[in-house]
């Protein structure tokens, strides 16, 4: 029987599966404490609206972890004072990120447990001389880090596709969100037959009940590159 999460549950658990996905970690990953998102973005991406506040956050972040459905990091060893007589073996947790367990990812990937909208963790990263936003950062022992760049419109296009994707039940990995970059490529290029070829590819078994919804937003891009 799926278990019983409200809605800041679902999603916080959400949020860490699909950074999970994004990052093409396997279950090796879940048997220990990864490093996933940092708390804050967590924050900051699920509470950003009206539905959800910093207090639901807190109680449904620490429920779940009672659940044993999110593990938290990184580990400190308890400091013990020299000379003390008594000795204190263990430690705690800075909660500076969290990350999902083998149970967690069972949970978060059950229908019931998918959060009305998904919500996508976004990084400011400040590199010398500007900021850029969205853009997707990996941490762990192994990655392999791909990274596309968009600007202006084609990055609120890329959005829009994405989000579309998503309210399907989709985890929109990395090489997806490539090959949806391609496409909207393909269409500034007037190039409509490659555009949709590759957003077919990139929505697979979800394509025919997208489509009236995504191919319109692609047959704008191509108007304009055609002047129409």
């Amino acid at each position: 029987m799926a278990a019983q999460l409200d809605e800041a549950e679902k999603q916080i658990l959400g949020a860490l599966l699909a950074d999970f996905s994004e990052r093409q970690l396997d279950a090796q990953q879940l048997k220990k404490v990864y490093e996933g998102p940092k708390v804050s973005s967590l924050i900051s991406a699920i509470c950003s609206g009206d539905d959800i506040t910093k207090v639901d956050f807190d109680i449904a972040f620490d429920d779940l972890a009672k659940k044993k459905f999110i593990k938290t990091g990184p580990w400190r060893p308890y400091e013990n004072e020299p000379g003390s007589r008594i000795m204190v073996v263990g430690g705690y947790s800075l909660k500076e990120y969290a990350c999902l367990t083998e149970l967690g990812y069972k949970t978060a990937r059950q229908a019931p447990n998918r959060p009305a909208k998904a919500q996508r963790i976004v990084n400011n990263l400040h590199i010398s001389g500007g900021q850029f936003t969205n853009l997707q950062l990996a941490a762990g022992e192994v990655i392999t880090q791909k990274m596309q760049s968009s600007a202006g419109a084609d990055s609120e296009i890329l959005a829009k596709l994405i989000e579309i994707l998503e309210k399907q039940g989709q985890v929109v990995s990395v090489d997806q969100r490539s090959g949806l970059l391609a496409a909207i490529n393909h269409a500034n290029e007037g190039d409509g037959k490659t555009a949709k070829t590759t957003l077919e590819k990139v929505c697979g078994p979800v394509w025919d009940s997208v489509q009236p919804v995504m191919w319109p937003i692609i047959g704008d891009l191509l108007k304009k590159s055609l002047g129409l």
